[in-house]
């Protein structure tokens, strides 16, 4: 290895020791100990060149306030009093501060600029120290000095090529910024010239060149800035991005020097703007025609820098320019958008970098736009100008398709835009109408295949959701009243109406009220052929919009008044019909009142009591709208349902309970968001009679006979061989399960049986999934509710056809017909001359005919998983009920009664996501109860504490019955195989147990707990018996740890112990 190599190795070393100093931020201690006032020193050793070393050190630092601090420490040192010797000056520009800006470390180029700037200031500013003190050092000095520490020489890098020309382009940059240019002629001419050579040594080196020209002209005064002009017409860069910054810069300086310097969006030198911008041409041409081959007028054409993301400095001064006069420039900036922008980045001759470009630079102008924002600069008049033909066209192909070069940028120019509409919502609006009208496409999600506008209509404020409806509604409007294609228009009316879709979650009462027109009494602008299509969509979407807010109580309110503000009068019903609505709309209204009035407490209340029943008669007079079976029926049941309730009547909680089952069995999951409010609503009055009902559901076997059990499915039509079948199957471990993501809905030909006879309501026909997402007992419900009753059409057709079929090829075979076709019949011939042959081959094709008919015919395999699948739904939707209950009642011993059913349904289920849905909710109860004394110790101050009939509020417990219970509930445990059923076992018996310990302060029941977990507790010769249990002991072990309950009481009862003594003390 070289001495040089070695040189360069060690130098990189030592770089990148300090550029990992220099991103940690120092200590405050470490720079005030440093930055003492004290001079430099000619010759440094010792403690003073430790103190140099780290202060330039902090003075690459990453942190501007440590950089700041350094520079002001150096400054001081080098300046304070009558300053140091002109050598020790010299030294430190030379071997310190200039040579540090060729560093790449961190931020030196910053720090030392900092430096250089106010040392220049000191020697050529006001001060004048280079004449009086230090006439060494004059501007040639200082110059060479810069030239020769920056000056790229030997076989360098391309990377430490790069740091040497930044270096000297900031130290160029640091005589602009010291203020010593006014008046200075000779010294900026010569600053000039440097930066001319220096932009023509590297392309990427011109625009930063140029900006450093433009920021220093406001420190030359009009007569410099003249002779600046000059030079740059001199050096032809007149014609270059650099020279148009340059001008516009002196412009918006020196306004009063308008005729002299000239306007660069004069209409007279407009036309030749376009191509400058463009920066695809030579400017040092200066218009000749340029040639390709070597000859007279041969020039070397300059390199062009490669496409960046990078955005050239002059649009930032030529929008700044244009934009600051506000709405009196409209007219200025249309013409310089259509000339500079529209028709010269994105035309079909545009390359792709410059169509990037284009992209830029309508990511600045919106950013521009929006925030100036303003009456002088209104958006509406703006925003048209920038959503132009061509970049709307190239915009929507680019996002359109992944294999575009550019469809990253214009992904990223549509996030910009979604963006603009978030920070300011008041601009939502007018974004969204350049979109969807004008250039844009109605349908522009699906043309691009985003979701801009979906996001964007989903961010308008809701005061301007009537304007954002006018928006969305126009080209609608336009397709249904020009258009001559029935698909098309269509296809623009579902545009419309997912659009109102997404509105409603920002707007809801404007998106609520055109959806309801649409879906009961379409405008007349929509076509007669296309009213019943938009009908039906329209009630799909709303009842999707509706799921959506009756997943929240405070959004439920927008449900009951959409409902409330729909006319009957457009609805055909008869005289009865229209008696019980008008009836039921004036309770609701009634209800919403008395709801409004009470405080939003789940659990109890009179407005929760109003507030649910008015969700239900909501419900009711939805489905009359919707003319869906049994709607009638179901107000009616309401009605007493109702007056039970008022007079407290007994049965009434469970006759809530018998409507509600009924609902949660129908295929909509609007019904079922609404049971599972409603249900959450009234949980403060469900007796243990109305709550068994839930429970029974649990127990029923996951089979035919189990449907048979919970439906009102006649006995005719079950084959005891299906039952008997489906008993052996759930025996089988290899047994299919039923998956969470494919909850396939209960059969629409069963009725739920309730406590009185009543048969519940059919299922209605589906509805549409919301986006949002749902409760964990309906994950995929709502994805799979078309492609059931697809399905189920498919196949009616399919077996009418097979029938059909069969029938001709019998007809064919046999020379008969069906009796309802005799008119059609030709007459037959007898068949019986037929010949023994002729009788087999007859009876051979009849064979093949039964043979195909067998393999058509419905399998009694997906019977039975049919049937086995409506059980393990219901049984979901009854878990989400008791979920409901639990999450209000956790601290009602009355809860304690669904732990068991839990615990066996866990054990018994063959579905997995079953046992882990019961297993959820099993430990939901043990968080809600937890949560719930922590709060009655908080505000009764300890009173769940205090035993049985002491103080107030207190709850009872039936000992004998929670006993039995806790028994029960270690016997399931011991039934049980799996870790899972286990652990629910052990937070089961837990929950018990301690109900019992805390609310029963007598002395046997108290015992009676412990004896039963003393029967639970291990014991040293158990752990070899486990070890001879066999399968069961397996699959425990597979699965992790034992559950030890014993241990976890004791743990407990000790913490309850030692609790009970802190307090007493």
């Amino acid at each position: 290895m070289t001495r040089t190599a070695t040189a360069k190795r060690k130098r990189a070393e030592r770089e990148a020791l300090k550029a990992e100093r220099a991103n940690k931020k120092p200590k405050t201690d470490d720079i005030t100990k440093h930055a003492e006032k004290k001079l430099f020193v000619e010759k440094s050793t010792g403690p003073d060149r430790i103190r140099e070393a780290k202060l330039y050190e902090l003075l690459g630092s990453e942190d501007f306030e440590t950089r700041v601090l350094a520079a002001e420490a150096v400054i001081s040192s080098l300046f304070d009093g009558d300053g140091v010797p002109e050598p020790v000056l010299e030294r430190h520009l030379d071997w310190r501060l200039f040579r540090g800006l060729a560093s790449g470390r961190a931020a030196s180029r910053l720090g030392y600029s900092l430096v250089i700037a106010e040392v220049l200031r000191q020697l050529f500013g006001d001060n004048a120290l280079s004449r009086s003190k230090y006439p060494g050092l004059t501007l040639d000095k200082v110059l060479e000095i810069l030239q020769q520490r920056t000056r790229p020489t030997g076989n360098m890098t391309g990377q430490e090529e790069r740091d040497f020309y930044f270096g000297q382009l900031f130290g160029l940059e640091c005589f602009a910024r010291a203020g010593i240019l006014r008046g200075n002629e000779a010294m900026w001419r010569t600053i000039l010239s440097l930066l001319f050579k220096l932009a023509d040594k590297k392309v990427w080196l011109r625009p930063q060149c140029g900006w450093v020209v433009t920021e220093a002209l406001p420190e030359l005064g009009l007569d410099l800035t003249l002779t600046t002009l000059d030079i740059v017409r001199a050096e032809k860069w007149t014609k270059s991005p650099e020279g148009v910054a340059i001008s516009l810069a002196a412009l918006n300086a020196y306004p009063e020097g308008r005729k002299t310097i000239g306007n660069p969006l004069d209409a007279r030198v407009l036309p030749s703007l376009p191509v400058i911008l463009k920066e695809s041409t030579d400017p040092d041409a200066s218009g000749e025609e340029e040639t390709s081959t070597k000859g007279k007028n041969n020039k070397k054409k300059k390199k062009q820098p490669n496409w960046s993301h990078q955005l050239h400095f002059v649009w930032d001064i030529l929008l700044k320019h244009i934009l600051s006069k506000g709405e009196a420039s409209l007219e200025e900036f249309t013409v310089f958008w259509r000339r500079c922008v529209d028709d010269n980045l994105f035309t079909k001759t545009a390359t792709d970098g410059q169509k990037l470009r284009g992209f830029l630079v309508f990511q600045k102008t919106l950013t521009e736009l929006v925030g100036q924002a303003s009456d002088q600069c209104p958006l509406e008049s703006f925003l048209p100008v920038i959503f132009s033909k061509n970049l709307m066209a190239c915009l929507m192909n680019q996002a359109a398709h992944e294999d575009r070069y550019l469809h990253r940028a214009a992904r990223k120019t549509l996030s910009h835009v979604e963006q603009a509409a978030l920070i300011d919502q008041d601009v939502a609006t007018p974004i969204l109408e350049n979109l969807i009208t004008g250039n844009g496409v109605f349908s522009f999600d699906v043309r691009t295949g985003t979701k801009t506008v979906e996001n964007i209509v989903q961010r308008v404020k809701p005061e301007a959701g009537e304007d954002t409806v006018g928006v969305l509604s126009a080209p609608a409007m336009k397709t249904c009243t020009t258009g001559k294609d029935l698909d098309k228009v269509k296809l623009d009316l579902r545009v419309y109406v997912e659009y109102l879709f997404k509105l409603a979650n920002a707007a809801p009462e404007a998106a609520l009220k055109e959806l309801t027109a649409l879906a009961y009494a379409p405008p007349v602008w929509v076509p007669s052929n296309a009213a019943d299509f938009v009908k039906e969509l329209s009630r799909n979407r709303l009842q999707s919009t509706f799921a959506n807010f009756s997943r929240k109580n405070e959004d439920s309110t927008h449900l009951c008044t959409a409902i409330e503000n729909i006319s009957p009068e457009y609805i055909p019903m008869d005289a009865k019909l229209k008696k019980a609505v008008g009836d039921a709309r004036r309770k609701l209204k009634s209800l919403m009142h008395e709801a409004s009035q009470e405080p939003n407490e789940a659990g109890s209340g009179e407005g929760n009591t109003a507030r649910g029943l008015s969700l239900l008669y909501t419900m009711a007079i939805f489905q009359i709208y919707n003319a869906e079976p049994d709607a009638f029926q179901l107000l009616g049941d309401l009605e007493e349902c109702h007056s039970r309730l008022r007079k407290d009547q007994e049965g009434a909680a469970e006759f809530l309970v018998e409507i509600l089952l009924s609902m949660v069995s129908q295929d909509s999951i609007l019904l079922r968001q609404i049971s599972q409010q409603v249900f959450g609503s009234f949980a403060g009055r469900i007796s243990a009679a109305a709550l068994e009902l839930l429970l029974d559901v649990l127990s029923a076997d996951e089979n035919s006979k189990g449907r048979q059990a919970l439906f009102n499915i006649e006995s005719d039509d079950v084959d005891p061989e299906d039952i008997e079948e489906d008993s052996d199957e759930d025996d089988d471990d290899d047994v299919e399960e039923v998956q969470l993501d494919s909850d396939v809905e209960i059969d629409s030909d069963v009725e739920f049986v309730t406590l009185n006879g009543a048969e519940a309501a059919d299922p209605d026909s589906g509805d549409a999934s919301p986006d949002s997402e749902s409760e964990p007992d309906e994950e995929g419900e709502d994805a799979d509710e078309d492609e059931d009753e697809e399905e189920g059409e498919k196949e009616s057709s399919e077996e009418a056809k097979n029938l059909e079929a069969i029938d001709d090829a019998l007809g064919k075979i046999l020379g008969s017909h069906r009796l309802d076709k005799d008119k059609d019949a030709a007459s037959s011939d007898s068949d019986a001359d037929m010949t023994d042959s002729e009788m087999l081959a007859l009876d051979d094709k009849l064979a093949a005919v039964f043979q195909q008919r067998i393999k058509h015919s419905p399998s009694k395999k997906k019977e039975r998983k049919a049937a086995k699948e409506s059980v393990v739904n219901f049984k979901r939707r009854v878990l989400a009920l008791l979920e409901t209950y639990i999450r209000a009642e956790a601290g009602n011993p009355a809860a304690l009664a669904v732990l068991l059913p839990l615990l066996r349904l866990m054990r018994t289920t063959t579905v997995k996501s079953l046992a882990d849905r019961a297993f959820e909710v099993v430990k939901e109860y043990q968080k809600r109860l937890r949560k719930a004394r922590q709060e009655a110790n908080k505000e009764k101050g300890g009173g769940l504490l205090r035993p049985a009939g002491v103080g107030v509020g207190v709850v009872v417990v039936d000992p004998e019955k929670t006993l039995r219970l806790l028994r029960d509930v270690h016997a399931e445990a011991e039934a049980g195989e799996m870790v899972d059923h286990a652990k629910a076992a052990a937070a089961a018996s837990l929950i018990v147990a301690s109900t019992l310990y805390l609310y029963v302060a007598d002395g046997p029941s108290r015992a009676a707990v412990e004896a039963e977990f003393v029967k639970l507790e291990r014991k040293p010769e158990d752990g070899a018996k486990k070890k001879k249990k066999g399968k069961k002991a397996k699959k425990r072990k597979n699965q992790g740890d034992e559950v030890d309950m014993y241990m976890d009481w004791k743990q407990w009862r000790d913490n309850y112990e030692s609790t009970r003594e802190g307090k007493g003390s």
